[in-house]
Order: C-alpha cells, then sequence, then structure tokens
C-alpha cells in the first residue's frame, strides 16, 4: 500500500494544502478547447472539400457548355402563349429542320446554311449547353432516343450494346412505336407547341425569317414536328397556308462509309457492323416514307453535296426564300470525297471479315438498293479478292 501511494501521482495543491481543483479545470477546459478546435477544422476541411468539388464540376461544366449549363432550364424560355405563336410570329416565319442518320453530314450542311444572314440558329455547343446545339437535348416536349447516354464498351461487359436500346448506331432498332413519331402522336398539343417553341425560340434571333434547327433523328420524326409546329398557325399573305411554317432538309451519306464513320467514335468502337447499317437502313427507310407525308422537303447525298456545295446550297436558299447571293463569301470549308478514307479501312476489315460482307449483302443489299447505294461496289479491292474472283 504505501508503495503504491509513494509512486501514485501526487495531485497538485494550494495554499492551504488542500487539492487544487483549479488546475483540474484548466485541464479540462484546454481539452475542451482543443476538441473545439479539432471540430472547426475538420468543418472547414469539409467545407472546404465540398466547395471544391462542386466547383470543378461547375468549372468543367461551364468549359465544355458554356454559361447556359449554370442556368437552370426552367430560366431558359420564352413566356408567350400558343396563341401568340399562332398568329404573331409563326405566320412570318420558316422554321427549316435538319435530319438525317448520325455522321451522315448533317453537321457540315447545318454549319454551311447557318452562315446565311437572315437566318437564325442556336449557336454552338458553349452558346447553348446542349452536344453540337442539336434541339433534341435542348427539350423535353419528345424522347431523346437514349442519345447521349451512349455505354462505352469495355469494363464489366463486353458486349454492352446488345442489352442497350437507344443510343447512337443503333436508336432506330428499338419499337417503330418509340421512335417513330407521326402526326397522330398524343404529345401534339397546344400546350406542347408552346413549350418546344419558347426552349427553342430563347436562343433563335427572333427577328430573322428563317429560324433553323438540326438533329439527326429529325429525319425518323419529321411527321410529328410538322404537325406540331403548324398546329393551328393563322395564315399570312407571305404563305399559301398555315402548312408552310415547317421545311425539312435530309441529308444521308454511303452506308458503308456511315458505319465505320460511327465507330470511329469511342462508344460506337466495338459495335458489329452489320448493327449499325441495320441502324442506318431503318432510318432512311423512315424517313423515305415520311417524305411523301411532308408538305416542304428535300433530300441531298454528302458524296453530291461535296462535290459541288455552293450549287446545292443556293439551291436550299431560294428553296425556303431567301437570296442566295447574301451567303456567296462561305467560310466554312467542305471537304471532298471523305468516304475514301473509310472505303480504304473496310478493304483492310475485308482481309479477315468477307463472310460478313456477304452477310449484309444477303440481309441488306436490296433494301440499300431502293434507297440509292449500292455496298458491292466496296468489296471490289485489289489485294483482297478471292482466288474464284480472279
Amino acid at each position: 500500500g504505501c508503495r503504491q501511494q509513494w509512486f501514485a501521482p501526487r495531485a497538485p495543491e494550494n495554499d492551504n494544502g488542500e487539492p487544487n481543483d483549479d488546475q483540474d479545470d484548466d485541464d479540462g477546459n484546454k481539452q475542451k478547447k482543443t476538441q473545439r478546435s479539432q471540430r472547426l477544422w475538420r468543418m472547414v476541411l469539409l467545407a472546404t472539400f465540398c466547395g471544391v468539388i462542386p466547383g470543378v464540376f461547375a468549372l468543367n461544366a461551364y468549359l465544355e457548355f458554356g454559361v447556359h449549363a449554370l442556368i437552370p432550364v426552367r430560366f431558359q424560355y420564352l413566356g408567350h402563349s400558343a396563341a401568340h405563336w399562332q398568329a404573331e410570329i409563326l405566320p412570318m416565319r420558316t422554321i427549316l429542320m435538319i435530319g438525317g442518320p448520325h455522321r451522315g453530314g448533317t453537321t457540315i450542311l447545318w454549319k454551311c446554311i447557318r452562315e446565311h444572314p437572315d437566318i437564325s440558329n442556336f449557336g454552338d455547343t458553349t452558346d447553348t449547353a446542349a452536344p453540337l446545339s442539336e434541339g433534341i437535348f435542348m427539350q423535353e416536349v419528345y424522347p431523346h432516343f437514349g442519345l447521349g447516354k451512349e455505354p462505352i464498351g469495355g469494363h464489366n461487359n463486353r458486349h454492352p450494346w446488345k442489352s442497350f436500346h437507344g443510343g447512337l448506331g443503333q436508336y432506330a432498332l428499338q419499337q417503330e412505336a418509340k421512335i417513330h413519331l407521326t402526326e397522330k402522336s398524343e404529345l401534339i398539343t397546344e400546350e406542347n407547341q408552346a413549350k418546344l417553341l419558347n426552349r427553342f425560340g430563347y436562343f433563335w434571333n427572333m427577328s430573322k425569317p428563317v429560324l433553323l434547327e438540326k438533329s439527326p433523328p429529325n429525319a425518323v420524326i419529321s411527321r410529328f414536328l410538322q404537325a406540331l409546329i403548324n398546329l393551328n398557325v393563322q395564315s399570312h399573305e407571305s404563305q399559301v397556308n398555315s402548312n408552310d411554317v415547317a421545311r425539312f432538309l435530309f441529308i444521308t451519306r454511303h452506308p458503308l462509309a456511315n458505319a465505320l464513320a460511327h465507330r470511329a467514335w469511342p462508344f460506337c468502337r466495338r459495335m458489329p457492323l452489320i448493327r449499325i447499317v441495320e441502324n442506318w437502313v431503318r432510318v432512311n427507310e423512315y424517313m423515305l416514307q415520311d417524305m411523301d407525308h411532308l408538305r416542304h422537303v428535300k433530300l441531298l447525298k454528302m458524296e453530291e453535296f461535296q462535290t459541288d456545295p455552293d450549287r446545292y446550297l443556293r439551291d436550299v436558299f431560294e428553296w425556303i426564300g431567301l437570296d442566295p447571293d447574301k451567303a456567296a463569301n462561305r467560310t466554312t470549308l467542305v471537304h471532298q470525297n471523305t468516304n475514301q478514307k473509310y472505303k480504304k479501312r473496310y478493304c483492310k476489315w475485308l482481309e479477315d471479315h468477307r463472310d460478313e460482307h456477304a452477310q449484309l449483302e444477303t440481309m441488306f443489299g436490296d433494301r440499300i438498293r431502293r434507297i440509292g447505294y449500292e455496298i458491292q461496289e466496296w468489296s471490289q479491292c485489289a489485294s483482297n479478292r478471292h482466288p474464284s474472283e480472279e
């Protein structure tokens, strides 16, 4: 017991020889201050972390998509009623909508047409926060068909497209009722008409006579768009009737060049060629089928447009009632024969895939010819000919 007392720590004493409780209070206060300081630093670090991470995402969004990526979409609408659009705006406007297969020439055509000073377009990605400023990404009236949500193949699934419905290279393979919208759609209402046009109109210069929009899937929903835009529009002296507002300009491209151009993008790189070609066939068949129901429509082939873009642009400008000479000094460069590089790649691909080419011809050859293209000519690569073909 004595040894324990000897080694026991001795409590501090005050001047009267009694235990010093003040010292205990000081030690407790110091401990509490230390704990409060630690909690404070944790809060500072947490607040810094919570502020920096969103800040990094916000900065990245701003650099990639512009200031509109940081503004809530609900603030990016005009406030016009459907009646105002129908009576005051649309009767004196033409809305030109560009469509066609993805990777088929819609973007280069759009860039050339938007140079006309009497045409208003949405601008670039940083002007709208939408990829390539395509209207389909900017609105919430009709479906996006999974575009922009394509899985990049690799980490867990070798063939993600097998279980994925929609997206580039395969969206037209869904059930027709889901992607082929027509004038029979229940979405055609005055409320949706105003909602769509107020969203697009926020980015258009409404003083221009022609308003331009480009989305490749317009090729499969043109009848729906025509009915929605022209809904209850009042006639104007500049129009024959109220159905003259919406016009459609389509462009397409050789299916094999189109398929290989898809595979140049990461999210389509591992997609089977035959699947992309089938998607191209479906898109073009819907497009051609619907052209008979459109009041104002033109179809171009990218290969022909590339040979003499000025001639085709002049024809388009005259068709929509604009002076082509105002856009004579075009700055957008149109490269010729861009299919050639893909034809070389196809010849290389044929070295190990001649059976797949034969399958393409068997499954889609006749349908492709009805659309106006031929795939057999792409198999005539001298270095890849089978001995029996010599």
